[in-house]
């Protein structure tokens, strides 16, 4: 459910203008017209165009990570990865802000999510350590916080630069390398001595 109130108004209605002219381009005005709110009103609650759309950005972002029902995934560690990153890649490819800034402000937007200690890559940290701490026995913080920034960080590069590979690929891939090792995925290659003694006879 959205933020009500003022506030909450303002950031859909921000939102939905960002979605129709780009950060870019974006004005306090249309924004303020939009929610139904002076111009005054707005910077009551948002000192400037960035923080109003910061402020739009973290809130997309919560939305986000909260369709990841941390308690609802399967009790397997691989397949809760998967079922979970699988839904962070579908909720960001058909959110239309977030898919029309990719495509066309990618300058505008990146900031904005992968700033290290950013609102966004905080909020994707937190799901990912709550699936891990709940899905493995893990008594190493420092191990855990590693391998937390490591799947925050391939979620993120996933989301905003995704590959043509559907998100149920991706997720499958992902989470299989990263809980049983690429060798899961691979054929080993055969030793050199092998492939020589094969080619002599």
């Amino acid at each position: 459910m959205r933020d009500e109130g003022t506030r909450g108004r303002i950031l859909q209605a921000g939102i939905e203008a960002a979605a129709i002219h780009g950060i870019s381009r974006l004005t306090v005005g249309d924004v303020a017209k939009r929610a139904g709110v002076s111009r005054p009103t707005l910077y009551k609650h948002f000192r400037s165009k960035d923080e109003l759309v910061s402020a739009a950005v973290e809130r997309e972002a919560q939305y986000m990570v909260d369709a990841v029902a941390v308690g609802d995934l399967p009790a397997d560690p691989r397949a809760a990865l998967e079922a979970g990153i699988h839904t962070v890649l579908v909720v960001t490819r058909e959110h239309p802000l977030l898919d029309r800034l990719i495509r066309t402000e990618p300058e505008s937007l990146l900031p904005l999510i992968l700033e290290d200690g950013g609102a966004v890559s905080l909020k994707v940290r937190e799901t990912i350590d709550a699936i891990l701490r709940s899905r493995f026995d893990q008594t190493d913080e420092v191990v855990l916080r590693r391998c937390v920034d490591l799947v925050t960080r391939l979620v993120i590069s996933y989301a905003v630069n995704a590959p043509d590979d559907p998100p149920e690929v991706v997720a499958r891939v992902v989470s299989a390398v990263l809980v049983n090792g690429a060798g899961s995925l691979m054929e080993p290659a055969r030793s050199p001595d092998n492939s020589r003694a094969k080619e002599s006879r």
